[in-house]
């Protein structure tokens, strides 16, 4: 009976020092949360005459880092970045602005770079006319390029006569090759004499630094020339001297036949 007490002493004692042994567990850290970041910022044109340069600045609170995002594929970290555009148009702008807990906000706006000097009325000059070089079709008139209604008549700059194609099938390209490469920044249709039918309705324009690779430059789907002899001007932004550009007809007004007056290819404005 004596050895079990015994026993149980040292048990109990082994008990009480391992016990006495145990680390407590740390206490767990929490951090606390900062401010929440915002975003916000101020675009305003530098130069009067110099439209395409803006500085941004950012109003964003509560954040660690910054992003621009220009819209153009130009990106910044600074707080209160110069920003030049290579043309005019519409860039989708965005700050994000984030703290150091990983919390971020972002602000977006579009802004319209334009030249307030720009008039959508009129263009500069037709390259065919001014650098020339050499045109071709696809598919030409039954008679060739040079008969009455062949294909040279869409860039001889005399609307009263017309380029004609029978059996229309929405596969003709016209392809100018400029004797040395410029930049572009509009062009011109104009509807010949008669037959509303025959008239262009959707187009692919496109320009090409070597005849190999091309470039999409405008595009309409569903244009109509409301009177005979029209002439509309459609531009486009670009800042590439190309030395090849083509126009694919897709689809006219429904004939079976296909006429138009003039195409030119024109500097942006005079």
């Amino acid at each position: 009976m004596r050895n079990k007490l015994v026993i149980i002493a040292v048990f109990a004692t082994v008990a009480i020092l391992f016990a006495g042994c145990k680390k407590d567990k740390p206490v767990t850290q929490v951090e606390p949360d900062v401010p929440k970041p915002t975003a916000g910022f101020t675009a305003v044109r530098t130069d009067s005459v110099d439209f395409l340069s803006y500085q941004f600045t950012s109003t964003s609170t509560n954040y660690q880092d910054i992003l621009w995002q220009f819209g153009d594929d130009s990106t910044s970290a600074e707080k209160a970045p110069k920003h030049r555009y290579a043309f005019d148009g519409m860039y989708h702008v965005t700050l994000t602005a984030r703290n150091s807990q990983g919390y971020s906000a972002a602000r977006e706006i579009i802004l319209n770079v334009a030249d307030p000097h720009f008039d959508r009325t009129k263009v500069g000059e037709s390259y065919f006319a001014t650098i020339g070089g050499t045109f071709t079709v696809s598919r030409d008139n039954g008679g060739g390029p040079t008969a009455n209604e062949g294909s040279l008549k869409v860039v001889d700059g005399d609307s009263n006569t017309k380029f004609f194609q029978s059996g229309f099938s929405g596969d003709l390209v016209m392809k100018f090759e400029l004797k040395s490469a410029v930049v572009a920044g509009a062009y011109t249709m104009t509807s010949a004499n008669d037959s509303p039918d025959r008239d262009p309705k959707s187009w692919v324009l496109q320009g090409s630094e070597d005849g190999i690779r091309w470039i999409d430059l405008h595009s309409k789907n569903n244009e109509t020339f409301a009177n005979r002899f029209q002439r509309i001007i459609y531009h486009f932004n670009n800042n590439v001297a190309y030395k090849f550009y083509r126009i694919s007809i897709k689809a006219n007004n429904g004939s079976r036949d296909f006429q138009m007056a003039e195409w030119t290819v024109n500097k942006k404005q005079p």
